[in-house]
Order: structure tokens, then sequence, then C-alpha cells
């Protein structure tokens, strides 16, 4: 890009300066350098200096905007992190706020005969990013939608700012039309501006076609202008659009209907709004869980860079690690916060736990002892005076809760007694296709043996679910052919899942001749399902309690070979915990499709990576996930 472009750029965004006036600050800020420096060197700093002053991207290769087409280029994969280039003001604070932005006090809540919540406080700073996390059914979802009053709440038990923007992210995401083309979606983020732009641009056509009433529309515009240039209207207007190459959108995809991205893709297009909205309180709602790699990376640079107040609910502790600094967790129907990242807060949680189990016993042991004495000397008048004070001492003395049992997890082993072949599984020039559309194709040959625990992670555009059940035979491959032992039992997770008999008891549905109902039970209880819960029929369960049974299931029929799409996103953390520690001592075969990498890095030897219509392996796992790093922030 020449002078001569960077000018005509910069008059196309910011109409309300002229050529000349332009082209004589180019030109001011030249003249400050020596004779000696290179034309090409004078240029960049340039280019630098309107990008700073004007709020633009002069630099083409990161350019996906211009004059010229008023569309997007054709640079499709920017060269550097784009969410590093967007303003931090986006991200921050515009003045420094020491006080709470948020307090919950005395708050109780009840579902049908459940008590959610009793008594509970919550008090968040302006600058706290917070992971709310606790047992499915603990009330997480209930309390995001008492703080944005989705909730019936009494109002003086909540105190919020009345300027602060909050922004709810759930896990179903509304549109006000889904048949809204991309671009003109974009244009409703700020829709006074939006509106006040078009107004010009509707005098700019009248005084064409009007002009008897040219003095009142010339008035009106001049009066539009100066309130856009003196509230930097004009580059909220173009950024409205343009923000979108910071999230990777392409040029074709701007004409697209919402109805035609996908579910992440209509995420990020949530996320580019809230920024140009300025959101104040940014809450999530397991974002996570149907994102690809790739955009869990995204989404957790996302929050890195955030420095506002931020609370999520999310079940993947990688990204609880990296983004936030603190966790509230919802427990015995009260709200603990601690000040660490997710693994510090479970080493303290069960220092907390140890202590509060010593302190319940020894007061349990102190409080049968005065109740032996209070009934001993009762009716015995010499004793009198010491029973009614033991007796008033014991009402005022502050009852220790026995701690729930949420943080430790059993270490229940499944292990195969007979001895495996070492030839499991063969794929061979293996091409998988839908609709005669070939989606994936595999190296020549891949041989899957006795030791292998294989992870595979997709990006979401290529069809994972499609490559499972070509390897179970459910669809034939376009070419070759899939080869399993013949004397192997395979079996997969979806299979178990739609195999439930929902007239069943779970304990009836998971028990097989060789695993006994204590053993059954005790498994069931690892993974949080209570004795009451374990005699329900299956139809009676939620989503992720019935993947919870099928799991169980597929595990303790005992098959030689597992095969398992997403096992772990329908199940909270501490189930996570358990089915993970399962799989650590899993002595079979497994192939697991997964984007939960702490889940895969302790139950897989070996990662596959379906990236564009192909497949890598690395046979080592931490070098694996450093070139999908690598690959997700420079991309080619």
């Amino acid at each position: 890009m020449n002078l001569e472009e960077c000018i005509n750029t910069v008059i196309h965004y910011h109409p309300e300066f002229s050529y000349e006036e332009v082209e004589d600050l180019c030109l001011d800020y030249l003249s400050q350098f020596k004779k000696k420096t290179k034309e090409e060197s004078k240029l960049k700093r340039l280019k630098k200096y309107l990008n700073k002053e004007f709020w633009l991207d002069l630099f083409k290769d990161e350019l996906l905007w211009t004059p010229e087409y008023n569309s997007y280029t054709s640079t499709d994969k920017p060269k550097i992190t784009p969410l590093k280039s967007i303003p931090k003001s986006y991200f921050q604070w515009k003045q420094d706020n020491k006080d709470y932005i948020l307090k919950l006090t005395w708050f109780s809540k009840q579902l049908g005969k459940t008590i959610l919540f009793e008594d509970a406080e919550l008090k968040i700073k302006y600058w706290d990013k917070i992971a709310l996390i606790g047992k499915n059914w603990a009330g997480k979802s209930t309390l995001l939608k008492v703080l944005i009053w989705k909730e019936n709440i009494d109002q003086w038990l909540l105190e919020i700012p009345k300027w602060i923007k909050i922004w709810f992210m759930s896990q179903d995401i509304f549109w006000e039309s889904k048949d809204r083309l991309l671009k003109d979606e974009m244009l409703t983020a700020l829709p006074d501006i939006t509106a006040k732009t078009n107004r010009l641009d509707e005098i700019n056509e009248l005084l064409k076609t009007d002009p008897a009433n040219s003095i009142e529309l010339v008035e009106e515009q001049n009066e539009l202008i100066q309130r856009m240039i003196n509230n930097d209207w004009y580059q909220k207007y173009w950024l409205q659009t343009e923000i979108l190459k910071y999230f990777w959108f392409t040029k074709k995809q701007l004409d697209l209907k919402i109805s035609q991205l996908s579910w992440w893709e209509q995420t990020k297009v949530q996320i580019a709004k809230f920024l140009l909205q300025e959101v104040d309180l940014l809450i999530l709602d397991e974002p996570t869980n149907h994102l690809d790699i790739e955009w869990i990376m995204f989404l957790q640079r996302f929050c890195e860079l955030w420095q506002k107040t931020l609370i999520c609910i999310s079940h993947d502790k990688k990204f609880l690690n990296s983004s936030f600094q603190k966790i509230v967790e919802i427990s015995n129907k009260k709200l603990f916060e601690y000040k660490w990242n997710y693994d510090d807060f479970i080493v303290q949680k069960e220092k907390n736990h140890e202590i509060q189990m010593k302190n319940y016993v020894a007061q349990q042991k102190y409080l049968e002892q005065q109740e032996k004495f209070i009934e001993r000397f009762r009716y015995k008048a010499t004793k009198a005076s010491q029973v009614q004070s033991r007796i008033k001492l014991l009402d005022k003395m502050e009852k220790i809760e026995m701690p729930e049992n949420d943080i430790t997890t059993r270490n229940i082993t499944f292990k195969l007694h007979e001895r495996l072949p070492n030839f499991i599984m063969e794929l061979d020039e293996l091409s998988i296709w839908y609709w005669s559309h070939t989606l994936v194709s595999l190296p020549k040959k891949i041989e899957i043996t006795k030791d292998m625990r294989i992870w595979i992670i997709w990006k979401n555009w290529i069809w994972k679910t499609t490559l499972i059940k070509t390897i179970l035979w459910e669809i034939n491959p376009l070419y070759w052919w899939v080869q399993i032992h013949k004397n192997l039992k395979i079996w997969s997770y979806s299979q178990a899942l739609d195999e439930l008999d929902y007239e069943n008891t779970i304990l009836k549905e998971i028990v097989w001749p060789w695993i006994s109902i204590k053993d059954a039970r005790s498994l069931l209880w690892s993974l949080l399902i209570d004795n009451e819960k374990m005699d329900q029929k299956i139809w009676t369960l939620s989503g992720w309690e019935k993947a919870k049974v099928a799991l169980t299931k597929m595990l303790l029929s005992q098959p030689q070979i597992i095969i398992m799409d997403e096992p772990t996103n329908h199940l909270d953390l501490w189930s996570k915990e358990t089915i993970k520690n399962m799989l650590t001592e899993f002595n079979w075969v497994s192939i697991i499709v997964s984007h939960d990498r702490d889940f895969l890095e302790w139950t897989s030897n070996l990662l596959r990576v379906l990236s564009n219509w192909q497949m890598e392996v690395y046979h080592d796992l931490e070098r694996g996930f450093e070139a999908l790093e690598e690959s997700c922030w420079n991309r080619e």
C-alpha cells in the first residue's frame, strides 16, 4: 500500500477529513525523517502512525477490509494473534474501581423440594475473574440467572450499580432473526450509531433529489457530522464489521445468514458484539461445550486478555487454570470463595475437608458425651443445675456440619484378565465420505496395536462422527476398508447410550453376571449417584445422569476395544475425575474423540489430529499439543 492508498483508506473511514488535510498530515509526519532514511522504512513508520491516530490497520497482510471493494479480501487467515490487535480499551476498565461490582447477601433459593441455597453470600470486585464450580444440580445455572434477574429474588438481596452493562452468554444462543445477514447483524451491535450513519446517507440522497429543503438538511447534516466526530462514532461504526477480522471470518461469510453459521461461529459473533458494546460484567455458561480445540484456545486467550469482571461455569480444567484466578464453589448450600486457580483450589479444598472432618468428628464425640451426661442426671436434684447449664451450652453451640464428600474420587480399576493379540485394528488407505464428498483421507496404513490408547482431536468442520461410524462399519468407507480382529469385542459410548433400557433401574441396567451388586453400587456412588437414585428408572434421569450410566455400562461390559465420542460433555468435574481414574489404569485399547485436554493427557498415549482433511500423528502428547497451539496462533 503506497502513500496515496493510505490517504484514500483514511478518508474512506473518516469522511470528516478532506484529502488535502490527510495529505498534509502525512507529509508533515514524513518530514521529520532524514534524507538517508529508506522510503520503505518511512512508509512503514507512517502506517503505524496512521493506525494509531485513526484506529486503522494499513498493513496489507493484516488488512481484511479495503475501500475499493468495500468487502473482505481473500486474506482469510491472519498471521498474527488476532485478539492482540483489538484496542485494549475494550478489555479494560476506563477508571480505577476499588469497590464491589456485585453483592449478594442472605440468598436462599429452593426448586421444588430441593434447597439449593440457604443464607449464601457473594461479593465480587470489579477486576475479579471467577470460575463458578459445583456438582451437577448444585445450582450453578440458577445462580447465574439470579445475577441477571431471570430468577425471582428479593431485590434488596442483590446489589449491582445501575450503570453496569451485563452480558450473559448461555449454552443456547438466541437471535432476533436468523435470516439476517452477518454484516447486517453486526450493525445492530451499536444501533444508535448505525441509525445516525444511515440518516447521513439518507440526507446525502435527499440533497440530490430535493434541493428545496437543502438548508434544513445541510444544518442537520453538519450537526450529525460534528457529533460523529466528537464521539468517535465514525470509527465505532466501521469497527462493527471490521472487528470480525479478529475472529477469523472470511469475505464470503459476511453475506451468509446467521442460520448458515455453525454454533461456534455464532458464539464468536456474540463475543464480537458484546466487545463493541463495552460490557462491564461478562457471564459465560459452559462456553467450551461445543467448541473444537482451536476455538477453546481462542476463548482461553480471550479470557486471559479480559481485564473486567468475568464469571464462568466450565468443566474444562485446563481452561479454568489458565483463565481464572478465583474459584467460587457451591457446597452445602453455601458459596465459598478461594483466591487460587483450580489446581490450587483442589489442594486447599482437600486440606479444608480434612480439618473440617476432624473438627466434626471431635464435636460429635463431645456432643455424645454431654448428651449421655444430660440423660443420666436429668432427673437427679443434686445435678439439676449442671444439667441445665450443659443444655444451654449445647443450644448456643454452633454446630459443625459434616463436609460433603465431593473432592476425593474413588480409584476403581478395570483390567482385562485375558491376553490380547498384538494386532487389533487396521485402517488401510481409508477415505471417509458423506453424500459423495470426501471428508478426510487417512495415511496409507494405520495399525492399532494392543498398547495404544488413542486421543483424536479434530476441527469442527471435519466430521468426526462419520469417522467413528466408519470404524464401526455403520457407514461404508469411500475407499478400501477397516479391518478389526475377528475375536475381539468392540463397544462405543454412543452405542451404550442408544441401547439403554429406559424401563430398567440404574442398578439393573449396569449389572453383569461378573459384577456384584455391592461393587456396582460402589461404582455408581463414586460417580455421585446416591443409593436412592440407583433404584430409579432410566427414563427419569437427566441427560448427564444417562451419560454416566452409559459410560459405566460400557466399561463394565468388558470389551477389548472401546470408542468414545466426547464422553465428558455432560459430566461435572468430580464425575470426570472418576472416569479419568478408571481409564488411567485401563489395559484395553481405547480410541477417544474429545477436546478435554486434561482428561486425555491422563488417558491417552498417542495423539491423532484431524486437520485440513488429513490426519497428523504425534507419539509425544506434549509435543503434539504444542504444535496445536502454534498452528492456532500462526495460521498460514
